[in-house]
């Protein structure tokens, strides 16, 4: 399965390559004498023949310096190509900056289709439709299907999979050889794909013709196929049921049904370390439950067999041995820490081995062990990558003042500076405490607004009539609370005039329980799809998890989501199936291995609403508040 982030990257060296091929060939002055600089001009063309992007990109940098007015203009919009194509978003956007906005003719569609790819490569599909919407109608022949292919990809990324398909389909008609329309099929299913993790509406339009609507309710059945592949084939083999004739058949019958199988392949045998017993037995057993409902999604023929270990009752290298003795090809656990450091430092990593926590060393793990964890630094990073995204670059921190404190607060600092944001102030608070209006009001300022009131008053000797107010530097406030201590700060916050701030928390703040979190409302977060997506298959296994188990229900869902992906990634890594291009849409994310074996969860967005998760896109954080 293609990651999001790396189809968008496939899908626009393509059409950046056709649109430049169509642009222009070498660029001439308008007296017809030949670049300033020719020797520059064919170095980069020979370098970008040769997959050498980056050096074609300084190359045309240096022949830019050279060359006067409109001319520089199309060396830079070159250059900024060479770095898209080399995968360098940055320098992409910081040379497209010096390009003027007004270039003529194809050079005008060709700037506006560069800086689309690069906004949908920093997942901003509103700004990129917003650069195709400046490009004049009727779109020129020769680049009009490139450029709706770019409009179509920004539809399906803004969650809007009824235009995205229309638009793909008006491209199609312009198409003419099997190997394109197969292709742009795929670009459909894939942005449907995308769609459906976003918590799309399918529904169709009045008016849809029924091979749009046949598309849409594709659509549904796309992320079942994407999050459980194990009960896709039913999926589709119903949607095929009902669109007997339509032109995705073809698709799915080539391309999306052989690949089902594909990355399913598990181990024989699988030792499972858990802690079934002592402190920790809740959260081992709510894993084990969680990996086990994996398990029974597949076809009985093709489940391993699994033999599970108490980490607690022999210890975590005790139990490792005793499952490698057992004739295990794969091992999933342990679940602490310590208990994961223990197996990493041990010396005995033989098999693969997909540990369910972070050691402590953060040094290189061995070759062969993997950590998958739900980890709230990875949160914390992603939370500073919203505010930032949204815009907003100065905020405010208030964190309990204990350990899992300290890391949220390290991890939130490091990106917030790496993306060139600003903390305005701090502060930590007691998480035992029942009453936080003292950090809440220093954070504030309120109580120096305050104190300056009340020193006017007696300079004067005059009572003065007085309304606090809050600092005005701020454009957010960043809270780290479990939901008890949450569900205090936020009527806290509000109480202290900054009503108008919104308020971004980790997803430790929330519980799946709407009586619960109507003190929440309004809260910004990211969490894994098992606790905010809609989709039929996060739904399905909610209720049966609340039906059989109504207890864990409440208090382990998460973990019970986390044993669920942690089956779903032994056939990944059995693969060797690393980085973007192979993240696979999970529970608890958006899975994905980098290269030093770790798993990284793409979180999706909600805001608190009626005290339920409202389902944000990727840009409608700044429209909850």
């Amino acid at each position: 399965m293609i990651g999001r982030a790396e189809w968008l990257k496939l899908a626009g060296a393509a059409l950046i390559a056709a649109l430049f091929a169509s642009a222009c060939t070498t660029p001439v002055t308008q007296t017809g004498r030949e670049p300033t600089d020719r020797r520059l001009v064919t170095q980069a063309e020979k370098l970008s023949r040769d997959g050498d992007h980056r050096g074609a990109a300084q190359s045309y940098e240096q022949a830019a310096a050279q060359a006067p007015g409109e001319l520089r203009d199309r060396f830079l919009l070159r250059a900024a190509r060479e770095y898209l194509r080399a995968d360098q978003i940055e320098q992409a956007n910081t040379l497209l900056k010096q390009v003027s906005t007004t270039l003529p003719g194809a050079d005008f569609a060709l700037r506006a289709a560069v800086a689309a790819e690069i906004n949908l490569q920093q997942q901003h599909p509103e700004r990129a439709l917003a650069e195709l919407d400046r490009i004049p109608q009727p779109l020129p022949r020769e680049d009009a299907s490139e450029l709706l292919a770019l409009r179509a990809r920004a539809l399906f990324g803004m969650n809007r999979p009824a235009a995205g398909v229309t638009t793909a389909l008006e491209r199609e008609r312009s198409l003419s050889g099997q190997d394109e329309v197969r292709a742009n099929r795929r670009l459909i299913w894939q942005g449907l794909q995308q769609s459906a993790a976003g918590n799309a509406d399918f529904t169709s339009p009045p008016g849809t013709s029924t091979t749009v609507t046949g598309w849409l309710d594709l659509g549904r059945a796309a992320l079942v196929a994407a999050r459980n592949p194990f009960t896709a084939n039913e999926d589709l083999a119903d949607w095929r049921s009902r669109y007997p004739s339509h032109p995705a058949n073809s698709l799915l019958n080539e391309d999306v049904l052989p690949e089902l199988g594909v990355g399913l392949e598990y181990p024989a045998q699988i030792g499972l370390i858990l802690p079934l017993s002592g402190r920790q037995q809740g959260a081992g057993m709510a894993v084990r439950d969680g990996f086990l409902a994996a398990l029974l999604q597949q076809e009985q023929s093709k489940r391993p067999v699994i033999n599970v270990y108490d980490s607690a009752e022999m210890g975590a290298t005790t139990a490792y041995r005793r499952a490698i003795a057992d004739g295990a090809q794969f091992v999933v656990g342990p679940l602490t820490k310590d208990d994961v450091t223990a197996i990493a430092t041990s010396g005995e990593t033989s098999v693969l081995t997909l540990a369910l926590n972070q050691a402590a060393d953060d040094s290189n793990p061995p070759s062969l062990l993997f950590q998958f964890a739900l980890d709230p630094e990875d949160e914390a990073r992603q939370v500073a990558q919203r505010v930032t995204a949204d815009g907003r670059m100065r905020g405010l921190l208030l964190l309990p003042n204990n350990e899992w404190g300290q890391r949220v607060f390290k991890a939130f600092d490091t990106e917030m500076k790496t993306l060139g944001g600003t903390i305005a102030a701090m502060r930590f608070y007691d998480p035992a405490a029942r009453d936080y209006s003292q950090p809440i009001t220093q954070l504030l300022l309120v109580d120096e607004s305050r104190a300056r009131a009340n020193s006017l008053s007696a300079t004067i000797g005059t009572r003065l009539e007085f309304e606090p107010r809050r600092r005005g530097d701020a454009q957010f406030v960043f809270i780290g609370a479990q939901p008890v201590q949450g569900r205090s700060l936020r009527p806290a916050l509000r109480f202290h005039l900054s009503e108008d701030l919104p308020i971004y928390a980790t997803s430790d703040i929330f519980e799946p329980d709407t009586e619960a979190n109507s003190d929440l409302e309004g809260v910004i977060f990211p969490d894994m799809p098992w606790v905010i997506s809609p989709d039929a298959v996060s739904t399905q296994l909610r209720t049966a998890l609340s039906k059989h188990w109504p207890v864990r229900a409440r208090g382990r869902g998460r973990l019970y989501a986390f044993g669920f992906d942690a089956y779903r990634l032994v056939p990944l890594l059995k693969a060797g199936k690393f980085g973007n291009a192979h993240a696979v849409p999970g529970m608890t994310g958006l899975l994905s291995v980098d290269s030093k074996g770790r798993v990284h969860r793409e979180l999706d967005w909600a805001h608190v609403a009626g005290g339920k998760p409202a389902p944000l896109s990727t840009a409608a954080a700044t429209a909850a508040n």
